[in-house]
């Protein structure tokens, strides 16, 4: 099979690294506030040291592999957004959402990200440390530069990056769906036919404020995302948007035993 090239990003999400070390899976959509253009995954040459002789002949080697880093360009100014990759905090009065910097500003931010392009191929970055600052002229875009450098993951069956082709791009299923050690329940019974997820939780569970972890066909997005709360009273309908674009509706109940 034969790699097609790309000149788009079509999507783009970061989440939070996973607990365990490896990528997150809160994944949250920023495509409609990244500029046009910005995004860019960039290496940097190799360190090379070669060790000589007395006649000036190399010896021996040392080498260091150069940096990889994923740089891009916010044009949402929100303060919930920016505060994601700048640290800080958010107040939010009657008169105004206020965002101040944070009292250390070399704080440790990371995250994870993954993104997809025109034809399809989905890359993505565990784990990456996170710099970003405002850019505001009179004769431009006001935004936030995000400048992040990966790193090796924490979880020791990771790899700090990859990307794939996707063979199935208009699949747009919900494939596991769970909350979590936290909350006792039996496994999830997914309907790919009539695009259902049914759950049952353990007796007394309050269902009004759950957080579910849900998985996706690759490529593919979903909303409301996971691991954001939500409130199970009654069916909740998720909406999973393909690789292609394609939409399909999903109905999610959760029984209390």
């Amino acid at each position: 099979m034969s790699l097609k090239t790309s000149i788009k990003i079509k999507k783009f999400w970061y989440a939070d690294v996973a607990a365990d070390g490896g990528a997150g899976t809160n994944w949250e959509e920023i495509q409609i506030g990244t500029r046009e253009a910005t995004m860019q995954l960039n290496g940097s040459d190799a360190d090379t040291t070669n060790y000589k002789n007395v006649l000036g002949d190399a010896i021996e080697s040392g080498k260091m592999k150069g940096d990889v880093t994923l740089n891009f360009q916010l044009a949402d100014m929100s303060p919930d957004a920016v505060a994601e990759f700048t640290g800080g905090t958010v107040t939010t009065t009657s008169e105004a959402i206020t965002w101040e910097a944070p009292e250390n500003p070399n704080q440790a931010i990371e995250k994870s990200f993954k993104f997809l392009t025109d034809k399809n191929v989905e890359f993505v970055i565990p784990r990456a440390t996170v710099d970003a600052y405002a850019m505001v002229n009179d004769d431009d875009l006001h935004y936030h530069q995000i400048n992040s450098t990966i790193l090796k993951p924490q979880k020791t069956t990771v790899r700090s990056l990859s990307y794939s082709e996707l063979l199935t791009p208009e699949a747009n299923a919900i494939t596991a769906f769970t909350f979590g050690p936290a909350i006792d329940s039996a496994p999830a019974t997914i309907d790919g036919e009539a695009f259902t997820v049914a759950i049952t939780v353990i007796a007394a569970t309050v269902v009004t404020a759950l957080v579910p972890e849900v998985i996706v066909s690759k490529g593919a997005s979903i909303t409301p995302g996971s691991g954001v709360s939500t409130d199970y009273t009654g069916a909740v309908p998720y909406t999973v948007t393909s690789a292609d674009g394609t939409a399909q509706i999903w109905t999610v109940t959760v029984t209390v035993a």
